[in-house]
C-alpha cells in the first residue's frame, strides 16, 4: 500500500519554487548570452565599463530577481496533479489555466530526473512521455524521491498489476553496477573522432562569433588583426600544425573520457520479470523504467579496442518522440555473459538460432563508390593547397578499401518466426540488432536502378521507434521475406507496446 494518497490534487513540494526559479533564470541568461556579450565589447571598446554598485542597476536586478520569484510562485500555486480511473490528470497556468489528462495505458516511460540544483536542495522531478509527442508531455519539477518513485510505480502498473508487485519492484537487488575502471576504459575505448569533429566545429562556431562581433561593433581597430583568416583558413592551420593536432587529440580523448564518465556515473541496473530499471549520471542523475513489451529495437554495440577490454554496450529504443533521452536507454560496460543472460530475457532463444545469411558483394562495391566521391571532394578541396597535401590520399584509400572489405564481412540477417537480427559494422565498430517481429508496423521492398540491374533488393521494416534494413539480398529472397513479414504483421494479433 503506498503512503502517499494521489487521489486528491496535490503541489509539488514547497522547494518546487527554487528550482522553478532556478530554471527559469537559467533560460533567460543563456538566451541573452548573446546580449550581454555585445555589452560587454562595448564597454570594453570605449574604455567605459557601468559601476554595477551604482543604485539604479542594484534597483533593476532587484527587480528582476522579484520578478521571476513571483512568477516561480504563482506557478507553483496553480500546479496540481492527482490519478484517478486510470488517469493523471494536470492543472497548471497563471493567466491561461491549462488541464492535461494523460491515460496510463498510453505513457512509454516515466523518468526520475535530478539536476544540480535538484541534488543541492534534495528533491527530484519526475517526467512523462506518451508515444506520439514531441516533447516530453509533463514534467513535475520538484518531489520527494519517495514520493516520485511512488508515483512512477502507480503510473507505470499495467491492467493486471497491483500495488504489492510495484513495491516488490523497487527493492529487487542489482544486477549490474558499473566501475570505475569500467567506465575510463569505455572512455578510452570511444570513437574520439567524434569528439575531435565536436572540438573543431565548437573553435570555427568561436572564432566566426567573436569575428562577428568585432565587425559589427567597429572594434577592427583595436581587435581586427585577430581576425584575419576566415573559416576554411582556420581549419587548414589547426589541421596541418601536428603540434596543435597533437593537442586536439589529447582534448578529444580527455572529452570522450569525462562525457563517458559525466553520463554513465553509479550506472546501476536492477533486473526484473518486468524488464529494467536503469539509474545513472553525475551532473544530471536520472532513473527510468525499461519494460520489455514496450522496447522495439535492441542493438549489441562494441568496437576492437572494447573487445580487447571485454566490453559491449546494449542499446534499446522505445515508441517514444523525446529523442534526447534515447540514450539514457543504453548501458554501457557490460561483459559478453550479460549481454547473452539479457538477451536470453528480452529474446528467449535468439542466440540460438542464429543463422547468418550474407548479402549481396554489392554493399562492399556501393560503400566504395560513395567513398571514391568523397575523396574526389576533398582533393577539390586539396586543389589550391600545396602538391605535399594530397599524400593524405595514400592512407584514406587504404582505409576506404580494409573499411569496406569489412563491413562485408561483418553484414549478416536472420529471420525466424519471432525475430530479424541484421549484423554490420565496418573497419573498428560492430553491431547486431535484434527486433520481434510483431513490433513490426511495416514493410517496404526498396530497389534502385542499380540494384534491379544486379537482380538485388532491400528490406525495409519499419517499428515505433526506427527502422531496420536488410540491405542488398537476391530480388526473389527479399520478397519472400517481404511477403511473409507482411503476413506476420497482417495475421497476428500481439501486442507492439
Amino acid at each position: 500500500m503506498s503512503a502517499f494518497n494521489f487521489e486528491t490534487a496535490s503541489r509539488q513540494s514547497a522547494k518546487g519554487i527554487i528550482v522553478i526559479f532556478g530554471v527559469s533564470t537559467f533560460k533567460v541568461l543563456r538566451g541573452s548570452l548573446i546580449i550581454f556579450a555585445a555589452l560587454i565589447l562595448k564597454y570594453f571598446s570605449s574604455d567605459k565599463f557601468p559601476n554595477l554598485l551604482n543604485l539604479k542597476f542594484i534597483l533593476i536586478a532587484v527587480g528582476i530577481v522579484l520578478f521571476f520569484l513571483a512568477l516561480a510562485t504563482l506557478r507553483y500555486l496553480n500546479f496540481k496533479f492527482y490519478v484517478n480511473h486510470k488517469y493523471f490528470f494536470l492543472q497548471k497556468g497563471i493567466f491561461n489555466k491549462e488541464e492535461v489528462s494523460v491515460s496510463t495505458a498510453k505513457i512509454q516511460n516515466v523518468y526520475i530526473k535530478q539536476n544540480l540544483l535538484q541534488q543541492l536542495i534534495n528533491v527530484v522531478s519526475l517526467s512523462i512521455e506518451t508515444a506520439g509527442d514531441d516533447k516530453t508531455e509533463i514534467e513535475i519539477m520538484a518531489l520527494s524521491r519517495p514520493k516520485a518513485q511512488a508515483l512512477k510505480s502507480l503510473l507505470l502498473l499495467s491492467s493486471n498489476e497491483n500495488e504489492s508487485k510495484a513495491t516488490e519492484r523497487l527493492k529487487e537487488t542489482v544486477y549490474f553496477r558499473a566501475s570505475v575502471k569500467k567506465l575510463v576504459l569505455e572512455g578510452i575505448s570511444e570513437n574520439h573522432f567524434k569528439s575531435l569533429v565536436l572540438i573543431f566545429a565548437f573553435i570555427i562556431g568561436l572564432y566566426n562569433n567573436l569575428k562577428e562581433f568585432v565587425y559589427q561593433l567597429d572594434l577592427t581597430s583595436r581587435f581586427g588583426s585577430w581576425f584575419q583568416l576566415d573559416g576554411e583558413s582556420v581549419m587548414t592551420l589547426l589541421l596541418f600544425n601536428l603540434s596543435i593536432v597533437g593537442l586536439l587529440l589529447i582534448l578529444a580523448f580527455l572529452l570522450s573520457l569525462v562525457r563517458m564518465f559525466i553520463q554513465n556515473f553509479n550506472l546501476t541496473v536492477k533486473r526484473n520479470s518486468e524488464g529494467l530499471e536503469i539509474s545513472k549520471g553525475l551532473l544530471n542523475k536520472i532513473n527510468l523504467s525499461l519494460s520489455a513489451h514496450r522496447i522495439q529495437n535492441t542493438t549489441i554495440i562494441t568496437n576492437r579496442l572494447k573487445q580487447l577490454f571485454g566490453l559491449y554496450k546494449l542499446a534499446f529504443t522505445q515508441a517514444m518522440a523525446n529523442k534526447k533521452q534515447q540514450q539514457n536507454f543504453n548501458i554501457v560496460g557490460l561483459g559478453k555473459t550479460q549481454i547473452s543472460e539479457l538477451l536470453q530475457q528480452f529474446y528467449p532463444n535468439a542466440e540460438e538460432r542464429l543463422i547468418k545469411n550474407k548479402p549481396s558483394k554489392y554493399l562492399m562495391i556501393r560503400l566504395l563508390v560513395r567513398s571514391a566521391i568523397i575523396v574526389v571532394i576533398i582533393n577539390g578541396l586539396l586543389a589550391f593547397g600545396p602538391i605535399i597535401v594530397f599524400l593524405v590520399n595514400i592512407p584514406l584509400i587504404l582505409y576506404i578499401i580494409v573499411n569496406a572489405n569489412f563491413a562485408y564481412k561483418k553484414a549478416y540477417y536472420h529471420v525466424d518466426n519471432d525475430y530479424i537480427v541484421v549484423g554490420g559494422g565496418q573497419l573498428i565498430e560492430t553491431t547486431t540488432k535484434y527486433l520481434e517481429i510483431k513490433k513490426i508496423q511495416a514493410v517496404s521492398f526498396n530497389q534502385s536502378i542499380f540494384q534491379k540491374r544486379r537482380d538485388l533488393a532491400s528490406i525495409v521494416i519499419y517499428t515505433a521507434s526506427k527502422s531496420l534494413t536488410i540491405p542488398h539480398i537476391d530480388t526473389n529472397i527479399a520478397l519472400s521475406i517481404k511477403n511473409y513479414l507482411v503476413f506476420k504483421v497482417e495475421s497476428e494479433n500481439k501486442d507492439w507496446m
